[in-house]
């Protein structure tokens, strides 16, 4: 059985998420007070975007004058650079262009092309050189289909100095393939001023924006490039250098978004030809306005056309349903037994806000509640009444009567930790819930099982009878070998882990992580959040948030106690972060949340309606809510892209044959955008639409393209 009084409530903190984890390992901040790291890269507790390490760009280098662009004669070592291309053909690639490892640019381009399953290279001017076969295949294919700088000028200091990391003859390369593959070109950051070349921008001042958000607005021409964003978004730009400019009179150039009068964006047309857009201030991966952003400046880039996806969901799960949570009260006692429970009450305002949420935001029209069970507690013989005034007692029946409001997901019958129990125990206590489950008709996936507190995959504690020391992560091969066997025999292919655990954090974004032990379980993490799982109101949540982080809290981070309000508006902040990064995986509340502290609202759905005004206000695009098995099946999908991306997979848009030929030495699946929407089995989001190609080894298949305008 799970473990009581202070040490069930120092468990659950430790394994219910990152909240636990800064308490047990110190961290000295929020523990989301950041953007959500690169899900490649290992998890570390991070600390607010104010204070990120890495160093913010500053002002670009000035420098005067021009490269003058050249159109050279045809001849046999220009390689189909310097004259038409002999085809029209170019590969479905991005190429980086970026001075050195260090460049600013270079983890934010990345980030968004590694979210999305873009395929693409990054070439550093500093020590590689631009020629003719770096962009154009020996069959006379261009390599790229969207050019990224890092920034315009392409200078990087050394030795007190600014040098170029391209020549003039490199540039006029790179500018003879774009004019002559028709391939953009885009910066993540520019300045006024005409070297290497004129973007059409006169200088109206600079500046460094710290925390306070610069607004930045779409132009009409803006909007329809970044048509995923809403029309009417203020795109908070924070921690970057600004430039404010001006276009130019006469110039071909179009303002994309402005701050008043002043230019911040800019698409412009060479006098050559070749189409640029590019942005006048810096940007890096932890920003809320990279992540609304640098897709839609990949997305232009490429015309639309690049392997992978991006789209935007909110799924929400509410764990421990039927059973008892510990209460945290607004003095800083914690009430172990009897805690508190769900009530008939609680169940109908959950269903009622749930719908309400629906009406009031067409773009979540389907959102829907997650909801993980213990059926230990469950009257298979209550009726079937929904109780708007019940107790705790009217649960059962309540939860019969909604029974198709909310998804439900099997959490064991009595909570155990899975860690240490034995084959039968472990196989009773799942099969047992399902049992449970069916006798009051509730439709519960069999193939996923969330674990009490992410137990039984390899993270716990060396010593099984201490609950309250922090756990250790030993990695999934560590995982119970009892739950893996009796998981594998009652047919559970998914098992939920935590993005705390280092173990658990998949390679690549949406992505799970294929058991070690049983390549056929797929580990699909949750988000852990901060509002604590056994607070019931505002302030109860607020002492315990600022019992921890105020200025007198255990890990003194903020100034100053926070308000409610203020950590909502923080820790929804957080939330929308991952939710604009694309992130499919759930975030996890439990049912102590679940609790109607007035009027009928509830901590969690003051959490769901917060993050989802927001989403509302900077974008366009519908926000996706998910059961557990279609989670899963994506993860499984987005996996499988990733490795046919590792296996060589390649598509060839054809520009005169208005196609796009994808072929890999290895069979598998990956994701392909930018093709019509009349493609079988095609879906579209928004304006994107994309469509999953099955490939046999060594086997062309071919899509009619729809390149973006």
């Amino acid at each position: 059985m799970v473990p009581t009084g202070p040490a069930r409530r120092a468990t659950r903190l430790v394994l219910a998420g990152l909240t636990a984890l800064a308490v047990v390992l110190g961290t000295q901040a929020p523990v989301h007070a950041r953007p959500a790291p690169v899900p490649s890269q290992p998890f570390t507790a991070p600390g607010k975007a104010a204070d990120q390490k890495q160093a913010r760009p500053g002002p670009l280098p000035t420098r005067s004058g021009t490269v003058r662009v050249t159109a050279p004669r045809p001849t046999a070592s220009s390689s189909g650079v310097g004259t038409q291309a002999a085809n029209d053909r170019v590969a479905l690639r991005a190429l980086i262009v970026a001075t050195n490892p260090e460049d600013f640019g270079v983890p934010t381009l990345k980030t968004t092309l590694d979210r999305v399953g873009a395929a693409y290279d990054v070439l550093y001017t500093a020590t590689e050189t631009v020629t003719p076969s770096t962009l154009v295949r020996p069959d006379g294919v261009g390599r790229y289909n969207a050019i990224l700088l890092t920034n315009s000028m392409q200078l990087y200091a050394s030795g007190g100095a600014y040098l170029s990391g391209l020549t003039p003859t490199e540039w006029n390369t790179l500018w003879a393939y774009e004019r002559n593959f028709r391939v953009r070109q885009a910066a993540l950051y520019t300045s006024h001023g005409t070297w290497p070349e004129d973007y059409c921008l006169t200088s109206k001042g600079e500046a460094a924006v710290g925390e306070t958000p610069l607004p930045v607005s779409l132009t009409s021409s803006g909007a329809a490039v970044f048509d995923y964003l809403a029309s009417t978004a203020q795109i908070p730009v924070t921690h970057s250098y600004v430039y404010r400019t001006a276009i130019k009179a006469g110039c071909n150039a179009e303002a994309l978004m402005t701050n008043g009068s002043d230019v911040l964006a800019v698409r412009t047309t060479s006098t050559d030809g070749r189409e640029r857009m590019a942005l006048t201030f810096t940007s890096n991966q932890h920003l809320l306005h990279s992540d609304l952003l640098v897709y839609g400046l990949f997305r232009w880039t490429s015309k639309g056309l690049y392997f992978g996806e991006r789209k935007h969901h909110l799924n929400v799960d509410i764990d421990d349903w039927f059973n008892a949570s510990d209460h945290y009260h607004e003095d800083g006692t914690v009430e172990y037994t009897p805690g508190y429970q769900v009530t008939g009450h609680d169940a109908v305002n959950l269903a009622a806000r749930q719908t309400a949420l629906r009406a009031a935001h067409p773009k979540a029209a389907g959102f829907t509640f997650n909801i993980a069970y213990n059926g230990a507690d469950i009257d298979p013989f209550a009726g079937d009444a929904c109780s708007p005034d019940g107790d705790a007692t009217t649960l059962t029946a309540t939860t019969k009567c909604l029974k198709n409001s909310f998804r439900w997901i099997n959490h064991t019958l009595n909570h155990p930790e899975l860690n240490q129990t034995d084959y039968t125990t472990t196989y009773n206590e799942i099969n047992d819930n399902r049992t449970a489950g069916a006798s009051i008709g509730l439709n519960v996936p069999t193939s996923v099982l969330k674990t009490p507190e992410y137990s039984g995959l390899g993270v716990y504690n060396d010593d099984p009878d201490n609950d309250t020391g922090p756990p250790t992560d030993h990695g999934l091969e560590a995982s119970n070998p009892a739950l893996l066997q009796a998981a594998a025999d009652l047919g559970i292919d998914v098992l939920a882990g935590n993005m705390s655990f280092a173990s658990h954090v998949p390679a690549h974004l949406n992505t799970g992580r294929m058991h070690p032990l049983n390549p056929g379980i797929l580990v699909m993490p949750c988000w852990p959040t901060n509002i604590a799982y056994h607070t019931t109101t505002p302030a109860e949540q607020t002492h315990f948030y600022n019992s921890f982080y105020g200025p007198n809290g255990h890990f003194p981070y903020w100034p100053t106690d926070r308000t409610y309000a203020q950590v909502l508006d923080y820790e929804t902040g957080v939330a929308l972060q991952h939710v604009a990064s694309g992130s499919i995986y759930p975030h996890t509340f439990h049912i102590a949340n679940v609790r109607d502290y007035g009027s009928g609202r509830t901590l969690v759905t003051d959490w769901v309606e917060e993050v989802v005004n927001k989403y509302d206000s900077y974008y366009s695009v519908p926000l996706l809510n998910s059961a557990w098995p279609d989670i899963a099946a994506y993860g499984r999908a987005r996996t499988a892209h990733f490795a046919a991306l590792g296996a060589g997979v390649e598509a060839v848009y054809d520009r005169s044959a208005g196609t796009i030929s994808v072929t890999s030495p290895a069979a598998g699946t990956v994701r392909l955008g930018g093709v019509t929407a009349a493609t079988a089995g095609a879906t579209a989001y928004g304006s994107d639409v994309s469509v999953p190609v099955t490939l046999a080894a060594g086997t062309t298949v071919t899509f009619d393209a729809a390149p973006r305008p």
